[in-house]
């Protein structure tokens, strides 16, 4: 690669400068709950109705947007990974800030999206049921397991991709460059799911 890794994440941190305010301004309802002492994520999992924005910061932290309290809702940090759920009609909002994300998980009705470009070494996508993820990333390797109706857009760049999803998932990857990719699907998958002839090969 042209760059180092350590210029790879350090570059990565100084994407993103921005106040609260501009992530979620149609979703506040002046009932904010921050957790400052949520550090060292790695692992995300998203479940029930929520829209998580991921951002990318060294000052990590999760800002809830509502008393999620005395709601059917969760927010719990252990051993690296943050759980975060809610079933509620309306959606939780929850921005996320962390530094070092390898793994994201979305299940039920959970839309993931990033604010500005997330970078890491490696991450591992996992969808399923009625997830979306709309991710601006750029990563050495990219794995990703789409299932269900679950719907992932990519762009930006990594090294290597593998994707995997089944007939009824969808990956839109038109925005995405790639050094190398692989792409298993399900014997019946619509092509329209991912056309490698659509994807960016990066020279």
């Amino acid at each position: 690669m042209k760059t180092s890794i350590k210029n790879f994440i350090t570059s990565a941190l100084t994407l993103v400068v921005l106040t609260s305010a501009s992530l979620v301004s149609k979703a506040d309802n002046g009932n904010v709950t921050v957790l400052n002492d949520t550090k060292k994520v790695n692992t995300i999992s998203v479940a029930g109705n929520v829209d998580l924005i991921l951002v990318q910061s060294a000052d990590e932290s999760v800002k809830v947007y509502d008393s999620y309290y005395s709601k059917n809702a969760l927010v719990q940090h252990k051993n690296g990974e943050l759980r975060i759920s809610s079933y509620e009609k309306t959606p939780l909002t929850v921005v996320v800030y962390v530094t070092n994300l390898s793994e994201l998980n979305a299940s039920d009705n959970a839309r993931v999206r990033t604010y500005g470009k997330f970078s890491a070494l490696g991450l591992d996508l996992n969808l399923k049921d009625q997830a979306k993820a709309d991710l601006n990333v750029q990563a050495i390797n990219v794995n990703a397991d789409i299932k269900g109706n679950a719907d992932l857009t990519l762009s930006g760049y990594t090294s290597e991709y593998y994707g995997k999803i089944n007939q009824q998932s969808k990956v839109n990857l038109n925005a995405f460059l790639a050094d190398s990719l692989s792409i298993q699907s399900d014997k019946n998958a619509p092509a329209k799911h991912v056309n490698p002839f659509d994807i960016a090969i990066a020279e």
